[in-house]
């Protein structure tokens, strides 16, 4: 895809929603187009079972015109949470493909830092976009100002939403920003909002992450790569300080299995500045083929996500996810699947230990419909299960490896553990040219 097709392509999305209470749950979606106005022939109720999830495909939905594009309110009787999905067809058969975490009413608010803003940067020419929904029936003011990497101002813009509205600033456009710019950005409105980026490279790769309403003092990043597997995924990591003075940042990393840490870097990060860490070009001393995870602590707020994408010659594979200030001892994971659909999407997830012990961990698959576990597998060291999960430590479960599952599936999974985890989920269609990638963070949770 030539870069002066950036943003080109047929775009669809999908929903998945999954039922985290302890009844059956009565949902109903609402849709809304970028002026707020409530579609209602495609106002739709569903029913979900525990523990189950139900896939919503927009183009599917009757009374959703073509074309539309807006945003989507999801209500329910029930605890529940959901994974938004985005794909561009492009005109030589190639997709483009991301994922997201819905938000809840706890999640969104009326300021969001995005530590990952930019604007044709890098060899493969990243540029972002951002996404703003009213999430209020009251009209909103909303004022995104851009940070440069060394926490200089580049740039302001605001922008009025009406009621339920939406829009979306597309950074390739804006002519106060130069070509080969890397930054972040902070959106402060006067009502509640919620807020998305996607970034796309000129190859038409696609990454999507949520904004963060808050700075934490520490987060976890469960996935980092050098050169690992068929795909030669490597990752980078961005933090931004999001705090009232200059941080010291001290990045502890783990491989897999191993407790030890097998580095530590520190640094220091004025406000508002943003730093990049690429692993292959930073931290080649971990070797190759790498897989790991980092524990970023800061005497400031930080936020932070992890970006990954494919090395291998003639792939163009990217995702993103949020980095998580902290676990819970039950995570919840509303998109599995094996081998499903036309695209042959498979999934995988990685589930990492953020405590301060070996971790006994439960892992749950549930089938549309179907309150009782289709499958369970233990990280609990007994004999015939999984050894437990090292402090600060990951271990990936491939749906493809999962052959219980059969060809064709699709569902969820619920983890519990006797330790704080996180958990990222993502997926691949093996029949998709492109990038048929997705990432997503998991929901953590009390049980």
């Amino acid at each position: 895809m030539p870069a002066s097709a950036q943003w080109a392509g047929t775009w669809v999305s999908s929903f998945q929603v999954m039922n985290l209470g302890t009844d059956t749950a009565n949902v109903v979606v609402e849709y809304y187009d970028e002026n707020g106005n409530r579609i209602d022939p495609a106002t739709h109720s569903y029913t979900i079972a525990v523990g189950s999830s139900l896939n919503i495909y927009q183009p599917s939905v009757p009374g959703l015109p073509e074309g539309f594009k807006g945003s989507a309110i999801v209500s329910a009787d029930q605890p529940i949470a959901a994974i938004g999905s985005e794909q561009t067809f492009y005109s030589d058969g190639s997709i483009g493909n991301s994922q997201y975490l819905g938000f809840s009413a706890q999640t969104v608010g009326n300021k969001f830092y995005l530590p990952n803003v930019n604007k044709k940067f890098g060899g493969g020419q990243w540029s972002s976009r951002i996404t703003i929904q009213n999430v209020t029936a009251n009209p909103v003011t909303a004022t995104v100002t851009f940070y440069n990497a060394d926490a200089t101002v580049r740039d302001t813009d605001t922008v009025n939403l009406r009621g339920y509205g939406s829009t979306t600033l597309t950074q390739i456009n804006d002519s106060e920003l130069p070509d080969g710019w890397l930054g972040a950005a902070i959106v402060e409105a006067t009502g509640d909002i919620a807020v998305i980026v996607d970034v796309m490279s000129a190859d038409g790769r696609l990454e999507t992450y949520n904004g963060f309403t808050a700075g934490s003092t520490k987060m976890y990043l469960p996935t980092l790569l050098i050169g690992f597997g068929a795909n030669q995924w490597n990752t980078s990591f961005q933090v931004f300080n999001v705090g009232n003075a200059s941080a010291v940042v001290t990045m502890t990393y783990y491989t897999a299995g191993i407790a030890t840490p097998a580095k530590v870097v520190t640094t220091t990060l004025p406000q508002y500045q943003s730093i990049n860490r690429y692993q292959p070009a930073v931290d080649s001393d971990l070797g190759a083929p790498w897989i790991g995870s980092v524990v970023i602590e800061s005497t400031q707020p930080i936020v932070a996500v992890g970006s990954q994408s494919s090395g291998a010659p003639g792939k163009r594979l990217a995702s993103i996810y949020n980095g998580v200030a902290s676990g819970a001892t039950q995570a919840f994971l509303p998109t599995i699947l094996r081998y499903f659909g036309g695209s042959n999407f498979v999934t995988s997830f990685q589930i990492m230990n953020v405590g301060s012990d070996y971790a006994s961990v439960k892992v749950e698959y549930f089938a549309p419909g179907n309150p009782t576990p289709v499958m369970t597998v233990y990280y609990d060291g007994a004999p015939g299960h999984e050894p437990k999960i090292a402090p600060y430590t990951s271990v990936n479960r491939y749906q493809g490896n999962d052959t219980a599952l059969g060809s064709g599936w699709q569902g969820s999974v619920r983890v519990t553990s006797d330790q704080p985890v996180v958990v990222l989920g993502s997926q691949v269609g093996l029949n998709r040219t492109g990038d048929a990638a997705g990432q997503y963070n998991g929901i953590v949770a009390a049980p």
